[in-house]
């Protein structure tokens, strides 16, 4: 059965659509190995990032529809790491399906094959958890987005490419502060504490859903939130006018240190960072095109 379902990785590597993080850069040097993949049963591919041996964090709209098994590790070994077989998948109780409130799960993977971190052949790292709430923390910072997303925000596929990590740099908040001149409100709304919101042309795609973004405080990287959905500045026309995605979008997560005491209920070993320090001021890369605008449309998953 092992064997079967390597294969069957292997055979998905090589034959998928899949690339991550549009204008994004492969992680060649295997930086974000803590960022996996899942396949669903209607084989819809969304990310993962793992914090313990047994556990994985990801959105919640990416296990809708069921999911097989988890690969994590170096994303250049030809099967893209190694596969691990799934006992649980637990997703928050406050989510409702086709909203993007509390959009996080939960997948427990079989003890009788946890991830076991192997260095320089299979190294899957488990992330260090942000304890910085928006609007309580050193906001604006630049973030790094991780994630297994197609490369071409429209949807346009190579179906010659390998499924491939990719990471991308974008700013959060970029307007500050400071209200917006209207209400966008839910979900576009990111003074809330629940999102973190970045804006840029490397930003995340359909795949990079449950992937991560990651703040740097000084001491390395700590994992700030779950990559969950996508939306342009026209998406906030009344009514909505059509995207424009390579001018720069918004990329939106959910806050990891949010939902701490959910996590930690059922994963008491992940770990949340204690020691962060305030951030260098963001390299601000955003348009002046959302200003002055109105109104509340559509919006799209990142997986």
């Amino acid at each position: 059965m092992r064997a079967i379902i390597r294969y069957f990785v292997l055979y998905l590597a090589l034959s998928s659509s899949a690339h991550a993080i549009v204008l994004g850069t492969e992680d060649t040097l295997n930086t974000y190995s803590s960022v996996g993949y899942t396949i669903g049963a209607t084989g819809a591919l969304g990310s993962v990032v793992a914090l313990s041996p047994e556990w994985v964090l990801t959105a919640a709209h990416v296990v809708e529809d069921g999911t097989s098994f988890v690969v994590m590790g170096d994303p250049y070994t030809g099967a893209e790491g190694l596969y691990f077989l799934i006992d649980q998948v637990i997703t928050h109780p406050d989510y409702v399906s086709g909203q993007y409130h509390d959009d996080l799960a939960l997948i427990k993977l079989s003890a009788l094959d946890p991830i076991v971190p192997t260095p320089g052949v299979v190294d899957a790292s488990f992330a260090t958890l942000s304890d910085i709430v928006p609007g309580s923390g050193p906001l604006p910072v630049t973030a790094t987005l991780t994630g297994y997303g197609v490369t071409s925000i429209d949807g346009t596929v190579d179906p010659e490419a390998a499924i491939v990590r990719r990471y991308g740099v974008a700013a959060t908040d970029p307007f500050g502060p400071a209200p917006l001149p209207f209400d966008p409100g839910f979900p576009y709304d990111c003074s809330q504490a629940m999102l973190i919101c970045t804006y840029d042309t490397t930003g995340g795609a359909p795949g990079d859903s449950g992937g991560g973004m990651w703040f740097d405080y000084g001491n390395g990287e700590v994992l700030a939130g779950i990559n969950s959905f996508i939306f342009d500045e026209n998406d906030l026309l009344n009514p909505p006018g059509e995207a424009n995605w390579d001018d720069g979008y918004w990329t939106v997560g959910m806050s990891t240190a949010y939902y701490a005491d959910w996590i930690t209920g059922h994963v008491p070993t992940a770990l949340f960072d204690t020691s962060a320090v305030p951030a260098p001021p963001a390299v601000w890369l955003f348009g002046s095109g959302l200003l002055g605008l109105v109104g509340v449309a559509r919006r799209r998953q990142a997986a």
